[in-house]
């Protein structure tokens, strides 16, 4: 019985060895892209055609797949190692490329499809921008807690001595990101940052709270602006790429070399007097308008302006915002309103006040009611709310009318602001 046992496993190990053999001497079958696996083809489209070879092996095994299928539309495999891929004409102005996936026997090759761009198609003209300046703000988190808020402003020779010259053009950008690593050399943190119109305030976004846009000054040193219709940044050390497009233009914007950006944590006041203030408008034209119920409080509301005759942002600008009950009649004296004391971030609105001067947002440039600022060369250099306080607006009869301001500041203490003028409103 014993040596009958032995014979059997004898006759097994052989079996086994046998096979082992037969297999080992077995040859693999050969997967092979016989055509070319980069494939050029026309914006109107038309039939690619791939071939391929398993060396004998099973074609009914062969799984094919393509990851554009809006580009390839149909993939006919009926003829063995044959692949007819339908590609659709391109109707963007942009090129595109998609893949062809042949797998066999847990291996896998692929052929590119490079499909040409409509040249009749709309598009952006491409305008390229090799900006040599790149200056800007950091705001610490006011915008989102614990999100650093960045603004900064790339340019090709578009400041002298700091100031803004005629014929510059601007990009200005607000970005949110990670606080900075070091406070003593504020850096833009790398990564890519996409265009967020939503207002999330999301870390890696470019956000449009009123300073991110396409400006430039014109011969006559007026400034002008158009709002972003997208932007993209990408940043790597001192390295910036950015792709903006507005008025059916794409610039491509790119900046090397060091920069700096200037910390400008906003304190609570608005305010940035140093003392009492005069206000000089000798040099300005003075209008008024009125708005009807803008502020949506039951009350008419007037708007003077007092505009510096070189551009509102060369000199003294001066905007006095009140309300009262009348349509036709804007003369009288009018206090501070003073905030709600349901909502302490809005006015208290009523008749025969004014509305001070306030932040939007924790915004330093977002600043609606009444505001005396002064700008040089386009920079604000001094600013403030009319906070509190009396303006009088009296009708001289004769085509003129006195504007007496006695006002105070946010600051603490309080800056005095006055203004004693006659002349003509437009």
């Amino acid at each position: 019985m014993r040596k009958l046992l032995l014979l059997m496993l004898a006759v097994v190990s052989l079996v086994a060895t046998s096979c082992e053999s037969k297999d080992q001497n077995s040859e693999p079958v050969k997967f092979e892209i016989t055509s070319s696996d980069t494939v050029d083809i026309g914006a109107e489209g038309g039939v690619v055609v791939v071939t391929y070879t398993l060396g004998g092996g099973d074609y009914s095994l062969v799984d094919v797949a393509t990851d554009n299928e809006a580009m390839i539309t149909a993939l006919n495999t009926e003829e063995q190692g044959i692949i007819c891929a339908m590609v659709a004409a391109n109707d963007e102005y942009e090129a595109r490329t998609a893949q062809i996936r042949i797998s066999f026997n847990g291996k896998t090759k692929y052929v590119a499809i490079h499909q040409e761009g409509n040249a009749d198609a709309p598009h952006n003209e491409v305008v390229n921008v090799a900006a040599n300046q790149l200056v800007g703000n950091y705001y610490g988190d006011n915008l989102r807690e614990g999100v650093g808020h960045y603004w900064i402003i790339l340019t090709k020779d578009g400041f002298v001595d700091g100031a803004a010259v005629a014929g510059g053009e601007y990009f200005r950008l607000d970005l949110m990101a990670p606080m900075p690593e070091d406070m003593d050399n504020i850096r833009i943190p790398d990564g890519e940052y996409t265009y967020d119109l939503s207002l999330s305030f999301e870390e890696y976004t470019i956000v449009d709270i009123g300073n991110t846009d396409y400006s430039w000054v014109d011969e006559n040193m007026e400034g002008w602006a158009l709002a972003l219709e997208d932007a993209k940044l990408t940043v790597s050390g001192n390295h910036f790429e950015l792709i903006a497009v507005v008025d059916e233009k794409e610039y491509h914007v790119s900046f090397d070399g060091d920069y700096s950006l200037t910390p400008s944590i906003i304190s609570d006041c608005v305010s940035s007097l140093t003392g009492d203030a005069v206000i000089d408008v000798s040099n300005c034209t003075a209008s008024v308008n009125s708005y009807g119920d803008y502020w949506e409080c039951g009350y008419n509301n007037w708007c003077i302006e007092f505009v510096c005759n070189a551009g509102m942002k060369y000199g003294t600008y001066l905007v006095i915002d009140f309300l009262n009950n009348s349509t036709t009649d804007f003369t009288g004296t009018y206090e501070a309103s003073g905030f709600s004391a349901e909502d302490e971030t809005k006015p208290d609105f009523r008749s025969n006040v004014f509305v001070p001067g306030f932040r939007v947002a924790d915004d330093a440039d977002l600043l609606l009611g009444s505001l005396y600022m002064v700008y040089k060369d386009g920079l604000c250099v001094s600013q403030a709310p009319l906070y509190g306080g009396t303006v009088t607006i009296t009708s001289n009869n004769d085509g003129t009318h006195t504007i007496v301001i006695n006002a105070t500041d946010d600051a603490e203490p309080a800056h005095k602001i006055t203004l004693n003028w006659t002349g003509k409103l437009q």
